[in-house]
């Protein structure tokens, strides 16, 4: 369950989320462990494992992990965003989605910055009640 600046940050945060999960920025890498040349005969550190493989697999569980967090966030969002039953409201959380700018919006819905703000409180308030 979110508190309410979760909510908000998870609204207007929604578009670099996507851009995340879109761009496969947690996406699997090789081992790259030294098989030849001189890395291949140097001393490992103290200390720490000398496992590149055990090293790899650690960080794609952690990737693993922040990937499905991400998604989970990006869900919700969609999950509820059709209990927004006022049109305007409806509109600004697409346009939030998509990353636009609040004098962008401004313009767009002809609406004044505070009228903004006022809205982005009506449409945490639905998500909040989404939840119980």
């Amino acid at each position: 369950m979110y508190s309410e600046s979760e909510v908000r940050e998870l609204i207007t945060g929604y578009y670099w989320r996507t851009n995340l999960i879109e761009d496969q920025v947690y996406e699997y890498d090789s081992t790259s462990t030294a098989q030849y040349g001189i890395e291949s005969v140097m001393p490992k550190a103290q200390g720490g494992t000398g496992d590149k493989v055990l090293i790899r697999v650690m960080m794609n569980d952690k990737n693993n992990r922040q990937l499905k967090k991400l998604i989970s966030e990006t869900s919700f969002v969609d999950e509820h965003e059709h209990k927004v039953s006022n049109p305007k409201n409806y509109h600004l959380l697409q346009l939030l989605k998509r990353g636009e700018k609040v004098s962008t919006i401004e313009r767009l819905l002809d609406i004044s910055e505070r009228n903004i703000y006022n809205r982005i409180k009506q449409i945490v308030k639905v998500y909040m009640e989404a939840q119980l």
